[in-house]
């Protein structure tokens, strides 16, 4: 009888026992900090702007005299573009990515390293057009912070793919890769498709099979960033974050310039754009002469911004008319254009788009329309207005000679 009594004792302080842990169990608690410490919270990120992943769980506090790390399952990604986290981790493995305990007994744990919201392809001075905006620089063929980001909304409703579900709506995400937009979703749909495909840069000629078009983040996209904890599946945490948007200002230096070859000055005020605070950058800016004055010179040959949106321009070698439209991936870089074409239609070499300018004389008047530098009128319109200095947000493109920069004789 009294090893009945024991044994009841001892399963009764066992119960005790799991009901007390139990109760002392906590949820966790995922957010963003600017700094290593976690001290400082982030809800709205700049794009450029490096964050640390920081988790409060004193679940994994093990030991309260030593720093604590865990290898747990992260995920921070922008829902809209397919932007994802590069989160490696492998458990015991200090190479690999972990969270790491901010002091002994603190229960807050924070990534080893920072993770950078956006970048640009290159920051070389020497190459202003290829300072396309993108989630991360692939290295030997990886990215390290993000990748993906290459979704894009399309109306690809085919009834033999979509089992007759037929709309116009633009409300199917497709990815870009080596077939250019996908329309087929055994290929072309989503990301995961292309989990083992090397990303290829907006300076590419043309994508591969196995390739997929780096992409990028979008403003006033939410990040959205989960946590389990690696003892307690059911433990989940949520963390959210915004990229904010400023609206950006250009201007002219002045309003009307009495002569044709003095100098100008173009400013843009857009702080989305300073992606490195220690880096000088560039930004397009694009400038026709009289715009919609003239009609093609060329069969759809673009006389106007919305033109030049929607066709790419024409090639700046032979005139050919272009049919591509700019994106963004291509803005900085006409010769981007050839990632979709075959690698056949592209600007001048120079990353810069044309159009062309009739250059015809009209009568009775023997009125010149454009007296342009090139004969049949292809003129470049578009230039890189370079930071003020680093961390400014303020651009200038300075033209020295209206007539001569802009591409006139007179």
């Amino acid at each position: 009888m009294k090893k009945r009594y024991i044994v009841g004792s001892v399963i009764v302080l066992l119960l005790v026992a799991l009901f007390a842990l139990a109760a002392f169990a906590t949820s966790a608690e995922i957010y963003f900090s600017s700094d290593k410490n976690g001290a400082n919270r982030v809800t709205n990120v700049q794009e450029g702007d490096q964050v640390w992943i920081c988790v409060y769980d004193p679940d994994q506090n093990i030991d309260c005299d030593l720093r604590d790390k865990m290898w747990p399952d992260i995920k921070l990604f922008d829902p809209k573009t397919g932007a994802y986290i590069v989160w490696n981790p492998v458990k015991n493995d200090l190479s690999s990515d972990y969270l790491e305990e901010t002091g002994p007994d603190t229960g807050l744990f924070v990534s080893k390293r920072a993770f950078q919201i956006g970048t640009r392809y290159s920051l070389d001075l020497g190459n202003p057009h290829l300072f396309t905006h993108v989630v991360d620089v692939p290295v030997n063929g990886a990215t390290d912070d993000f990748q993906w980001g290459h979704y894009m909304y399309v109306d690809n409703d085919n009834g033999d793919i979509w089992a007759g579900v037929n709309n116009t709506y633009p409300d199917n995400r497709v990815s870009f890769s080596g077939g250019g937009v996908g329309t087929d979703p055994a290929t072309d749909f989503g990301f995961m498709n292309y989990m083992n495909a090397t990303p290829v840069g907006p300076d590419a000629n043309n994508i591969g099979t196995e390739q997929y078009l780096i992409g990028r983040f979008e403003n006033m996209d939410t990040l959205v960033g989960m946590y389990q904890d690696p003892n307690d599946a059911t433990d989940v945490a949520v963390g959210m974050m915004k990229i904010i948007d400023t609206e950006a200002t250009i201007s002219w230096d002045q309003e009307i310039y009495k002569d044709p070859r003095g100098a100008a000055t173009i400013t843009v005020t857009d702080p989305d754009e300073n992606l490195d605070c220690n880096k000088v950058e560039y930004v397009p800016v694009f400038i026709i002469v009289n715009p919609g004055s003239w009609n093609p010179v060329q069969t759809d040959s673009p006389t106007n911004f919305c033109m030049l949106k929607r066709t790419g321009g024409v090639d700046g070698t032979d005139g050919t008319v272009g049919d591509e439209p700019i994106r963004w991936y291509n803005i900085y870089n006409a010769d981007a254009n050839a990632i979709f074409d075959n690698g056949t239609t592209n600007g001048a070499g120079d990353g810069r788009y044309y159009i062309q300018y009739p250059t015809t004389t009209s009568s009775p008047d023997n009125v010149t329309f454009f007296d342009t530098v090139d004969a049949d009128g292809v003129t470049a319109v578009s230039f890189y207005a370079q930071e003020t200095g680093p961390s400014t947000g303020v651009f200038q493109l300075n033209l020295n000679d209206l007539r001569t920069d802009l591409g006139f004789n007179s």
